[in-house]
């Protein structure tokens, strides 16, 4: 949670009902909170900690679509977001320069 304060107050209990409606898994790849894992990229052990991901990225959403997500999965949920959002930015700007050249 980057900016906590872009969450709604009850975010504590919203996230903890989102985990505990999926069992206390994830709802992509089925990881079950609380497992340990070794670390692809340091090779340390560490215990999956499940995380309520906002699935439209709208943390300021009163009423969130939720899932419970491993850190993994989130992490690719948000990349993936991220690049989209990356490409149409570049799309805008390209059709401004566009439309600033044809008004010069």
């Amino acid at each position: 949670m980057k900016n906590r304060k872009r969450y709604p107050p009850n975010w504590p209990q919203m996230a903890r009902n989102c985990k505990e409606q999926a069992q206390w898994q994830c709802q992509h790849c089925g990881e079950i909170h609380g497992t340990e894992r070794m670390s692809k990229r340091t090779g340390n052990p560490y215990r999956v900690a499940l995380q309520a991901a906002h699935l439209d990225h709208d943390p300021e959403n009163p009423d969130p679509r939720l899932a419970a997500l491993c850190p993994s999965c989130h992490g690719r949920h948000d990349w993936v977001y991220h690049q989209r959002r990356q490409e149409v930015d570049v799309e805008r700007m390209k059709h401004q320069m566009l439309l600033k050249r044809r008004r010069s």
